[in-house]
C-alpha cells in the first residue's frame, strides 16, 4: 500500500543533511566530512592556505537523476495503483465469508459494520506489522550495507520489495494469513526508503555532490513521487470500473519490478572526486572522523546504540521537543487520507470503492501544487519581512490550522463538507517539511543527521499506533452511528489542534543563536 513516508516529504532545506545508516537499511556510511571532529577542525590551519586541496565533482550526470526520478515515479505509482483494488479484493474476500452467494456479489452487500470493522483492523494491523518488521530488518540491512557493495544491497532491497508485493497480492488465502505472510516478508516501504536517499546523497567511496545539486535532486524526486501517487489512483479507479479489481492489482504488481529494474542503470558508485594540491592529507582519516566498519553484528548494534544515544543529546530546548512531537501526526494523517479515507467514504456515502480513487487523485494534485508552487511562493513573500526560521514557524502554524479545520470537515455527514475538508486538509500538506526545517534551525550543522534520526523514530512510533487507533475509532463510530461515524477525523482534527497549540509556544532561534550554531541552515522551498 502506498506510504508516502517521512522520506517523501523531506524539505529542500534539509537536503544537506546526511542520513544515518544505522536506522536506514541498505544505506552506506555517513559522510565523514560532516562529523563533529571534522567540523571543529575546520577552524584550524593544518595546511598552506593557497595549497589546500581543491575538489571537483566528477561522475554525476543528469542521466543518473533521471533514472532515480523514473524509479520514484513508478514505485509511488505502483503503490497507489495497487492499494485501492487490494482493499476491494480483501473486502470481497471477507464478504464471501459472511454472505454465501454465487460468483457475482454486489459490493453494496459488503458495507455491513462487521465486515467494515474487520477490514479497517486488517489494514491498520498491516501498517503496524510493516513498522515492526521495518525496525527488525533495519540492523541486518545496515550490516549488509557495511559488508557488501551498495548495488548488492539494492539487489537485496529489490528482492524484499518484490516479495512484499507478492505477499500482499496473495489473496487466495485468508486475509489474516496474508497479513502474517507479509510480516515475514521484509517491509517494502521501509526497505525502499534507501532508494530515495542513499544514491543521491553519498556512496562508500566519494565525497557527496554539492548541496545545491542534492537539494534540486531531492525536490525532483519528491515531485516524481507525488506525481506517481496522484496519477495511480485515478487510473486504477477507471480500470476497476471498466473491468475488475484484479486488472489494476496485477498491473500494479508488475509496475514494481519495472520501476526497480531502472536501478540497474545506476552504477555502484560515482567516480572518485578529482583532487588538486595535497591529496595525501585526506588519505588517512582519523578513527574518530569515520565510523569503523565491522563485520560483527554485535559491534554494529553497539555502535548504533551509541549513535542513537548521541542523537537524544540534541534535544537541548523545549522548542525542539515540541516540534518533534508534531511528527506523531504524520502516519495517522497519511493513513486517514489514503486507503482508510477510501473505505470511510465508501461506507458513509455508499460509494463503490472504485469511485473513491478519484478523490485520492484530487488530494495528490493539491499536495503537488502546495509543495511545488504555494510553499515556495509564500516563503519568498515572507522572507521579505521575516528570517527563515520565523518564516517556517509562521507557515507551520498556518498549515496546522488548515489541517485541523480540514480534518474537522472530513468528519461531516455531507459529502460537500467532506470534499471541502479534504481540500483544506491537503492545503496543510507543508506541515511536515516546515516542522523539519524549523527543527533543523535549532541545531548545529553537524547535528542535523542526528535530528533526522529522531524524527524518523517519532514517525515510526506513530506507525505503531496509527492503524489500530483509527480502526478502533472507526468501529466505535459505526456502533454509535450518525455523526459519530466521523470519529477518526474528529480525533485527527484534535491532534492537529494540539500541534497548533504546541507551535504557538515554539520560538524561532534568534540571530545570535543561529550564529552560535554555525549559520542558518534553512533554505527556500
Amino acid at each position: 500500500m502506498l506510504n508516502t513516508y517521512p522520506s517523501l516529504y523531506h524539505s529542500v532545506a534539509s537536503a544537506s543533511a546526511q542520513p544515518t545508516s544505522y536506522l536506514l537499511p541498505c544505506l552506506p556510511r555517513p559522510f565523514s566530512f560532516l562529523t563533529p571532529s571534522r567540523v571543529s577542525s575546520m577552524h584550524e590551519e593544518t595546511s598552506p592556505l593557497l595549497g589546500s586541496p581543491q575538489l571537483r565533482a566528477s561522475g554525476w550526470t543528469p542521466s543518473f537523476l533521471t533514472y532515480l526520478v523514473i524509479c520514484n515515479f513508478l514505485l509511488a505509482g505502483s503503490g497507489a495503483f495497487i492499494s485501492l483494488p487490494l482493499i476491494r479484493l480483501i473486502e470481497d474476500n471477507l464478504c464471501r465469508r459472511y454472505i454465501q452467494q454465487g460468483s457475482s456479489l454486489d459490493e453494496s452487500l459488503c458495507k455491513t459494520d462487521q465486515i467494515q470493522s474487520e477490514l479497517a483492523y486488517l489494514n491498520g494491523s498491516l501498517l503496524l506489522v510493516e513498522a515492526i518488521v521495518g525496525l527488525i530488518v533495519a540492523f541486518p540491512f545496515g550490516v549488509l550495507a557495511d559488508r557488501i557493495a551498495a548495488c548488492d544491497g539494492l539487489g537485496a532491497c529489490r528482492h524484499c520489495s518484490t516479495r512484499h508485493h507478492i505477499s500482499k497480492t496473495d489473496l487466495g488465502r485468508s486475509p489474516v494469513q496474508c497479513g502474517w505472510r507479509w510480516k515475514y516478508s521484509p517491509s517494502g516501504q521501509f526497505v525502499l526508503y534507501c532508494f530515495r536517499l542513499a544514491i543521491i546523497l553519498h556512496d562508500k567511496s566519494t565525497i557527496p555532490n554539492p548541496i545545491t545539486i542534492r537539494a534540486a535532486a531531492f525536490f525532483l524526486m519528491v515531485l516524481a513521487s507525488l506525481a506517481g501517487a496522484s496519477v495511480g489512483p485515478a487510473i486504477s479507479s477507471k480500470l476497476m470500473e471498466i473491468f475488475s479489481p484484479w486488472i489494476p492489482a496485477i498491473l500494479g504488481f508488475f509496475t514494481l519490478p519495472i520501476g526497480l529494474s531502472v536501478l540497474i542503470f545506476i552504477p555502484e558508485s560515482f567516480p572518485p572526486l578529482k583532487r588538486d594540491g595535497f591529496p595525501e592529507n585526506d588519505d588517512q582519516p582519523d578513527s574518530e572522523e569515520q565510523p569503523q566498519c565491522s563485520n560483527s553484528f554485535k559491534s554494529h548494534l553497539a555502535q548504533s546504540l551509541h549513535l542513537l544515544k548521541s542523537s537524544f543529546a540534541t534535544l537541548k530546548s523545549t522548542s525542539i521537543i515540541v516540534v518533534l512531537a508534531t511528527f506523531l501526526t504524520r502516519m495517522p494523517e497519511h493513513l486517514a487520507t489514503s486507503q482508510f479515507f477510501a473505505q470511510y467514504i465508501s461506507k458513509r456515502f455508499d460509494w463503490p470503492l472504485a469511485k473513491t480513487g478519484y478523490l485520492l487523485t484530487i488530494r495528490g494534485i493539491i499536495h503537488l501544487v502546495v509543495l511545488s508552487l504555494a510553499l515556495p511562493w509564500l516563503s519568498k513573500l515572507l522572507l521579505r519581512k521575516q528570517r527563515p526560521a520565523s518564516k517556517d514557524l509562521t507557515l507551520a502554524r498556518f498549515s496546522a490550522a488548515l489541517a485541523a479545520v480540514g480534518a474537522l470537515g472530513m468528519a461531516a455527514s455531507q459529502i460537500r463538507l467532506v470534499l471541502s475538508g479534504l481540500v483544506l486538509q491537503s492545503l496543510g500538506a507543508g506541515l511536515g517539511p516546515l516542522c523539519r526545517s524549523l527543527a533543523i534551525s535549532h541545531v548545529a550543522p553537524q547535528d542535523t543527521s542526528k535530528l533526522n534520526t529522531l524524527i524518523g523514530i517519532v514517525e515510526t512510533i506513530s506507525m505503531l499506533f496509527a492503524g489500530p487507533a483509527l480502526a478502533w475509532l472507526f468501529e466505535m463510530g459505526m456502533k454509535l452511528g450518525g455523526l459519530s461515524l466521523g470519529l477518526p477525523y474528529f480525533a485527527l482534527a484534535g491532534s492537529f489542534l494540539l500541534c497548533l497549540v504546541g507551535l504557538l509556544f515554539v520560538r524561532a532561534p534568534t540571530e545570535q543563536e543561529t550564529d552560535l550554531l554555525g549559520g542558518d541552515l534553512e533554505g527556500d522551498y
